[in-house]
C-alpha cells in the first residue's frame, strides 16, 4: 500500500512540474514573434493556439501567458496581433 502511495506522489509532483514548465510570459511571446507575419511562422515559433474561435473566413488565435494573453486574427495567409477581448 505505501508503494502505491508513494508511487502516486511522484506522478502528481511530476505533472505539477510539467505544468509549470509551460509557463512563458507576454513578453517572451512577443520576442517570439516580432516580425512575424505568417499563420506558419507564428505556429512555428508558439506552437498551436490555446484557443481558436472561427468567425466566417477569420480565426482568433489566444495564446495564455503570465502577464496577460496575446491574440491575433487569421485571416488567409496573414496574421496581425490583436487586443484580446
Amino acid at each position: 500500500m505505501k508503494n502505491r502511495y508513494y508511487s502516486f506522489c511522484i506522478m502528481m509532483c511530476f505533472g505539477l512540474a510539467a505544468m509549470g514548465c509551460n509557463n512563458i510570459s507576454k513578453e517572451e511571446i512577443l520576442t517570439k514573434v516580432a516580425g512575424k507575419s505568417a499563420p506558419n511562422d507564428i505556429v512555428a515559433a508558439l506552437g498551436e493556439a490555446d484557443t481558436v474561435e472561427r468567425e466566417g473566413a477569420v480565426e482568433h488565435w489566444r495564446y495564455a501567458a503570465s502577464g496577460g494573453d496575446v491574440c491575433f486574427s487569421v485571416a488567409g495567409s496573414l496574421a496581425m496581433r490583436m487586443g484580446c477581448q
